[in-house]
C-alpha cells in the first residue's frame, strides 16, 4: 500500500519542540516506503489566534530542520467550500441535522445530566425536526449548528492502534457532535477528517492526547462511505521534571530559541528521534537517513520520555566534532553572520571544536582574539593566592620573559621558559600558565594557551601584558 501521512500545525503560535517532534514521524514514515507522500495541511480556521507570522515562522522552522513536503502547504480556510458541499450531503442522507439550542437551554441539559450522574451529551432535542420546522427557524433567524447524527445502534467504536493495539470507544459517550458552525467553519474533528478523506491519507500517527478524537473521526469516515487511516498514537514528551508535557514553564520550548542558541538541525532531530523510538541496534547518534531506513513504528516507546537538555547539549556536541573543519566554519559564519569577526574566524575552529557544545559558544570562549579584553583584578588575585601583592611583578617577569624569547616564539620554548620562570618565583606550573591566560585574555577558559597567542601575534601579546599590569 502507498504510504501518505500529514503533518497539520494550526498557526497560533512559533514552532513549537512538540510540534517538531510530531511532525518527525509522519515524515520518517512517508520517506521509509518507495513512493511515499508527506502532505503538509495548516490548519488555520482559529481565525482568532491564527497569524500569517506564525505561519511563516513554523514553514521555516520546518525547513530548517529538514522536513520536506511533497504536497501543500493547504490551508483549510481555502476549503470552506469542500467542507460545506460535504456537510450538505450528510444532511441530505439525514446522517446531520440542524441543531437551533440556545447556550443557556445546552448548560442546562449538562447540568440535569451531571445531577442524575448520566453522560453529558447533547439530548437530540433538535434531531428530529422536519424540514418545515428547520426553514421557520432558519426564517426567523435562529442562529443554528449542524449535528453529525449518532447512528443509535452503533455501539462501540473500535479499532487497531498501530501503537497502542485495540483501542475500544463506548460511541455512546459522544451524543451528537458539532459538525459546522453557522458561519460555514467546521469543526476541528469534522475538517480533519474531510481532508484526510479528500487527500487519500493512509496513516495519522500523532500524539496520545488524540487519542479521544479517534472515535469520532472513525464515525465520521464511516457517514462518507470511506475507510478510515491506520492510527498510531504516541506518548507526549515530558517536561525534564516528568511534572506534565513538554511546555515552557521549564523552559524555552521554541524552535527558533534553539536555532538562535546554536543548536544544529540534525542534533535536534536526532534527539527528538530519541525521545520517541529506540534504534534497533542501541545506537544513540544517527542521521536523518539512519532513521528512515532503520524505523518501524513497533520500535516506538510506549511510555513517555522526558525532556533532558544535557543529553541535547551532548549530542550536539557530538554533531559539532563530526564536522570538518571547514563544515563548522560555515556553519559558524551563517550562525554569526552580523558579527564582526565573521571572516576571521577559520584559523580558531580547529582549537576551539573539542571544546563547544553549540555555536554560541563560540564567541564567549574566543572574543578575546577578536577585541581587547576585560580585566577584573579579582581573577588575577584569586589564582596566585596568597601572593597578590607580588603581582604587578610577576606581570613584570612575564612581559620581560616574553620580550626575551627567541622569534618566532615555538611552543616547545615557551613551555620550558615560563617553567623555569614558575619555579623562580615560588609559582606552580598551573598558576603561572593561568595568570598568563587571564593576561591575554581576561578569561580563566580559553581555547590552547600557546595556539592562542599565535594567533594574537607576538606584538598584541606583549601589549596585554602591560596593559593587565597597568592593574596593579
Amino acid at each position: 500500500m502507498r504510504v501518505k501521512t500529514r503533518m497539520a500545525p494550526s498557526p497560533t503560535g512559533n514552532l513549537h519542540l512538540g510540534t517538531a517532534f510530531a511532525t518527525l514521524w509522519p515524515f520518517v514514515l512517508a520517506k521509509k516506503g518507495s513512493g511515499g507522500e508527506f502532505v503538509l495541511r495548516i490548519e488555520d480556521t482559529d481565525r482568532g489566534r491564527s497569524t500569517k507570522e506564525y505561519e511563516e515562522n513554523i514553514i521555516n522552522g520546518l525547513k530548517w530542520l529538514g522536513f520536506e513536503w511533497d504536497e501543500g502547504p493547504f490551508h483549510q480556510m481555502d476549503r470552506l467550500k469542500l467542507y460545506q458541499e460535504v456537510t450538505d450531503k450528510l444532511i441530505s442522507e439525514d446522517k446531520a441535522y440542524f441543531c437551533f439550542c440556545t447556550k443557556e437551554e445546552l448548560e442546562q441539559e449538562r447540568e440535569n445530566q451531571a445531577k442524575a450522574h448520566l453522560p453529558q451529551v447533547y439530548s437530540g432535542k433538535c434531531r428530529n425536526l422536519t424540514i418545515k420546522e428547520v426553514e421557520a427557524k432558519k426564517k426567523e433567524g435562529i442562529p443554528f449548528v449542524v449535528r453529525f447524527k449518532l447512528p443509535e445502534d452503533r455501539g462501540v467504536v473500535e479499532y487497531e492502534d498501530l501503537i497502542h493495539h485495540t483501542v475500544k470507544f463506548d460511541s455512546a459517550l459522544l451524543g451528537d457532535m458539532v459538525i459546522m458552525r453557522q458561519n460555514g467553519i467546521p469543526l476541528y474533528n469534522f475538517a480533519v477528517v474531510v481532508d484526510d478523506w479528500d487527500m487519500k491519507i493512509t496513516q495519522v500517527i500523532r500524539g496520545d492526547d488524540h487519542i479521544s478524537n479517534t472515535p469520532k473521526q472513525i464515525l465520521f469516515f464511516e457517514a462518507l462511505g470511506a475507510t478510515p487511516p491506520q492510527y498510531a498514537h504516541y506518548p507526549m514528551i515530558l517536561n525534564q521534571d516528568r511534572q506534565g508535557k513538554l511546555s515552557k514553564r521549564t523552559g524555552s520550548t521554541s524552535v527558533e530559541e534553539y536555532k538562535k542558541d546554536g543548536y544544529l538541525p540534525e542534533s535536534l532531530i536526532n534527539y527528538l528521534a530519541l525521545l520517541g523510538w529506540t534504534h534497533p541496534e542501541g545506537k544513540e547518534i544517527f542521521d536523518i537517513a539512519e532513521l528512515i531506513e532503520k524505523f518501524d513504528i513497533k520500535d516506538m516507546n510506549s511510555s513517555a520520555s522526558a525532556w533532558n537538555q544535557q543529553k541535547l547539549d551532548w549530542i550536539n556536541g557530538e554533531y559539532i566534532r563530526k564536522l570538518s573543519d571547514e563544515e563548522l566554519t560555515e556553519r559558524l559564519q551563517d550562525f554569526l553572520v552580523d558579527h564582526p569577526a565573521r571572516e576571521k574566524i577559520a584559523p580558531v575552529v580547529p582549537l576551539i571544536k573539542e571544546r563547544i557544545k553549540k555555536l554560541s559558544d563560540f564567541i564567549p570562549l574566543t572574543d578575546f582574539l577578536f577585541g581587547k579584553p576585560e580585566y577584573e583584578k579579582v581573577i588575577f588575585e584569586q589564582v596566585v593566592g596568597d601572593k597578590k601583592a607580588q603581582l604587578p611583578m610577576f606581570l613584570s617577569e612575564i612581559k620581560s620573559t616574553l620580550e626575551k624569547a627567541s622569534r618566532p616564539w615555538s611552543a616547545q620554548d615557551f613551555e620550558r621558559s615560563f617553567r623555569e620562570l614558575a619555579e623562580k618565583l615560588g609559582l606552580n606550573t598551573t598558576q603561572m600558565f593561568q595568570l598568563i591566560r587571564i593576561t591575554i585574555s581576561g578569561k580563566s577558559v580559553t581555547p590552547p594557551l600557546f595556539e592562542s597567542i599565535q594567533l594574537l601575534g607576538e606584538e598584541e601579546t606583549i601589549k596585554r601584558v602591560e596593559i593587565a599590569n597597568n592593574l596593579f
